[in-house]
């Protein structure tokens, strides 16, 4: 058995979580800043479950709630000499996978004031992020597990990473994301299938990740081909999938993504699509891709979610709405040097090329 495995995030899971960890938010300080979007924090119960712990505990809070999907580093700037201000101790994010992945980015820079956007992305800190608490109220985006903040920068997603952005402590509750929308649910379900699957073929996938893989993907892929516009989301659905995206993060954090991700990046900033249906989009591209380099491992993948390949394929295609998406030979090509280099590459059975990249959108998108 071979591994190397290295998540230092505490995690505390259940209906309970936030209570139980009270003591655990006591010893980060007495003052907080608490992060979060403009519903799903207050809609979710979990702002009202926190304020009141923070009450119990004597802990003071500032609440900054402006951050928006696909979140911006200048309202990260605006919440983090807020946080500066009030001398906060430590940061809670609470939403999806856009305030979490600001919490991290406040916590680095309210802990070092007048700190460029280039010293930010080089990671030039004096000091350390101040501790992060993260609290999912969505079922996809592994933030609460991994140590990466992708934040948009003059409208192209940026991404800082490293050991000093995981969370001290992360509340893994599946009641808060109750209250999730139909196509919320989609895309992030969508996303944390994408997270366990593009981990799952890469070649550095080891023993422990594998298992976590073969854990996360056939829990989500069921509540994915249960997805209707009409159906009830009952707890135990959200419970599936809430701990399915919790696996495919650990999967996230130890290996991180293939090329739909990347290439997912742009749907969404010149198309709207969704984060997680984007990179949905791309991966039918990558099953095939490792049918062909990794046919063993797909055997496999296949038995766990006990199906075949062209109905998984059909499933993502029908759920991630590609056929929306219109591009000119223009529009394709001008992305050639953003593909060109591209880490993510080499995360893929067999390797992959900004070459096979753009071949791949026109395939998907030229009209």
């Amino acid at each position: 058995m071979n591994f190397d495995f290295y998540m230092p995030v505490r995690v505390v899971s259940g209906r309970t979580a936030l209570a139980d960890s009270a003591a655990q938010l006591k010893k980060l300080g007495d003052s907080c800043m608490v992060v979060t979007g403009k519903r799903s924090a207050k809609a979710s119960g979990a702002l009202d479950d926190l304020t009141e712990v923070l009450r119990r505990e004597k802990i003071s809070c500032t609440v900054y709630g402006g951050i928006t999907e696909n979140p911006l580093l200048s309202s990260c700037e605006e919440a983090a000499a807020l946080a500066a201000e009030k001398k906060a101790a430590f940061v809670v994010g609470i939403g999806g996978g856009s305030p979490l992945d600001a919490a991290k980015a406040i916590a680095a820079l309210a802990a070092n004031p007048g700190l460029d956007r280039e010293g930010f992305f080089k990671k030039a800190w004096k000091n350390p992020p101040l501790p992060i608490v993260l609290i999912g109220t969505t079922s996809g985006t592994g933030s609460e597990v991994s140590p990466t903040s992708v934040l948009t920068v003059d409208s192209v997603k940026k991404s800082v990473s490293g050991p000093e952005l995981y969370a001290s402590l992360a509340i893994a509750n599946p009641a808060y994301t109750g209250t999730m929308s139909y196509n919320t649910t989609v895309s992030t379900g969508l996303d944390a299938f994408c997270h366990a699957v593009e981990g799952y073929f890469s070649p550095a996938c080891d023993d422990i990740t594998g298992y976590l893989a073969e854990k996360a993907m056939p829990m989500v892929y069921r509540g994915l081909k249960m997805m209707r516009p009409e159906m009830e989301m009952t707890p135990a659905f959200r419970e599936q999938m809430y701990y399915g995206s919790l696996w495919a993060g650990l999967v996230l954090n130890a290996h991180g993504t293939s090329f739909p991700h990347p290439y997912g990046y742009v749907l969404t900033e010149n198309h709207g699509i969704p984060h997680g249906k984007a990179c949905a989009v791309f991966l039918p591209a990558l099953l095939l891709h490792c049918a062909q380099y990794a046919p063993e491992k797909m055997e496999r993948f296949l038995r766990v979610l006990d199906t075949d390949l062209p109905a998984v394929n059909q499933l993502l295609d029908s759920l991630s709405g590609v056929e929306r998406i219109s591009m000119t030979k223009e529009e394709i090509q001008s992305y050639r040097k953003r593909f060109t280099g591209l880490k993510h590459y080499a995360n893929t059975p067999g390797a992959y090329s900004e070459e096979q990249g753009l071949r791949l959108f026109e395939t998907l998108f030229l009209k």
